[in-house]
């Protein structure tokens, strides 16, 4: 089969709305993902400071992609005292869930996949972890001496941050709200998600939309809850199907896309990636070059 048999293959494949077909594909594609990702483990490399989450945030797209996969199956559910037990699909799970993919992929490239210089890395690395240590000073007491001990050690590790923050050129850049905002609360971007979308490699026109319709379903909007009432659950249901291919669609596209990106930033990714035979390298590549920008 050459290049442009393949093309078609693939593009009739998505455009088939067939869950029996895309499902076995996806979870290829997840296996091939974590077999890439394993190369941190392989070769143990020296990693700068804070590049060990890059394998924390692939590991999250990994597995929150299967939650989604094993979802899109259908859950067999009953209600009391009836015999029937019919198969569902929670698209408003699936659609919040997809939601954590798209924000983890643009939390790598907002952080490591980017042509930024180290130093403002490093920047963006340290807003972003002074934000987490703030939100756990919020949890509010316990008598569990571990993590008292642990919230001590994050409170004074966000003091000593902040002197670090405030000693960085790109401090200075940082907007009146911006600075309200990381004393009181931490600040984990210096862009919105909406922003860093735009900014992304992601095709917008592919992305943008979806971003939006999943955020509304997991911020519990009006109008997620009239699709959910114009919508049955059924996984039988031709609508129900539809979104589902859809949702999975672009799950494949982040995750091809998060290979790539991965495997042009480490040596040792590319060579383990090469591992993978040729022809499950062509459905990678082509996916990712189908969700990004030219």
């Amino acid at each position: 089969m050459n290049n442009e048999e393949k093309i078609k293959t693939l593009i009739k494949e998505a455009n088939s709305l067939n869950l029996s077909s895309l499902i076995p594909s996806l979870e290829k594609v997840l296996q091939e993902n974590a077999f890439v990702v394993q190369s941190f483990y392989d070769t143990k490399p020296k990693l700068d400071i804070g590049e060990a989450y890059q394998e924390t945030l692939l590991i999250k797209i990994i597995f929150t992609s299967r939650s989604i996969l094993e979802l899109s199956k259908g859950i067999e559910f009953g209600i009391l005292n009836r015999k029937e037990r019919p198969l569902i699909i929670d698209r408003s799970s699936l659609y919040i869930l997809t939601r954590s993919v798209i924000e983890s992929f643009l939390t790598l490239e907002y952080l490591y996949f980017n042509n930024l210089s180290r130093e403002e890395q490093i920047f963006r690395y340290n807003l972003w972890r002074i934000s987490g240590f703030m939100a756990r000073q919020d949890f509010g007491k316990t008598k569990n001496k571990k993590f008292l001990s642990k919230m001590e050690k994050e409170k004074a590790a966000i003091n000593e941050l902040k002197k670090t923050i405030k000693t960085s050129p790109y401090y200075s850049k940082l907007k009146q709200q911006q600075l309200w905002k990381l004393d009181k609360y931490g600040l984990p971007r210096i862009m919105s998600w909406s922003e860093l979308l735009k900014q992304s490699i992601l095709k917008t026109d592919l992305f943008e939309k979806v971003y939006k319709l999943y955020s509304n379903y997991a911020h519990s909007e009006f109008i997620a809850m009239i699709q959910l009432n114009e919508g049955k659950m059924s996984k039988a249901d031709s609508f129900n199907a539809e979104t589902t291919v859809t949702t999975l669609n672009n799950i494949r596209v982040i995750n091809c896309v998060s290979i790539i990106s991965f495997i042009n930033k480490y040596e040792f990714a590319k060579d383990k990636y090469m591992e993978i035979d040729e022809s499950s390298r062509y459905v990678i590549e082509f996916w990712n070059k189908f969700g990004i920008e030219e």
